[in-house]
């Protein structure tokens, strides 16, 4: 085979490329064998102070469950940071085309309403999340997905979100 044959068969083969959904990127396989902990959550005083409409869930029934991936990223970020308070927010907001969207963001602080969740091993890894959103949060995954164009943290197996959502992965309904 002469070389420009065969450099010109390589450059015309043909190569696939494929990409994943939202729902199907790279996600953690491995849960913590420990369970999150809560470390602090809102005081009833402070949520009739500031008229917040919300049923407290009482500190044994709120979870979120923090993947390894997503605490060592969340490390990471506090160390970037040199905060140890550093901390992801989730919110749940209305939106999208499915009703719900989630609101996730850098936060420096816990506000008063916040439920301050830390994964069992890795610290920090601080999430927060406000009376009102963990309502519609309890029992979800928090984990970090990495994909080819970009890495992201994500809520995944939601039991109060009904379907896989919105084609898009950002909105989801209520069950």
């Amino acid at each position: 085979m002469s070389l420009a044959f065969g450099l010109l068969r390589r450059v015309n083969a043909t190569r696939t490329f494929s990409t994943t959904l939202h729902r199907t990127a790279a996600l953690a396989q491995h849960l913590p064998a420990k369970p999150t902990v809560l470390l602090a959550s809102p005081t009833p005083e402070y949520i009739e102070q500031e008229e917040i409409d919300v049923d407290l869930l009482p500190p044994d029934q709120a979870q979120i469950v923090i993947t390894d991936r997503a605490a060592e990223q969340l490390r990471s970020i506090s160390t970037r940071e040199a905060d140890p308070h550093a901390a992801l927010r989730i919110a749940v907001e209305s939106g999208g085309c499915h009703g719900y969207q989630y609101k996730l963001e850098l936060a420096k602080k816990r506000e008063g309403d916040d439920y301050h969740f830390s994964h069992p091993t890795v610290k920090p890894s601080n999430i927060l999340v406000d009376a009102v959103s963990l309502t519609l949060l309890n029992g979800s995954t928090v984990d970090f997905a990495t994909e080819l164009i970009g890495s992201s943290f994500r809520i995944t197996d939601n039991p109060h979100s009904k379907g896989s959502g919105c084609g898009c992965g950002v909105s989801w309904e209520l069950k």
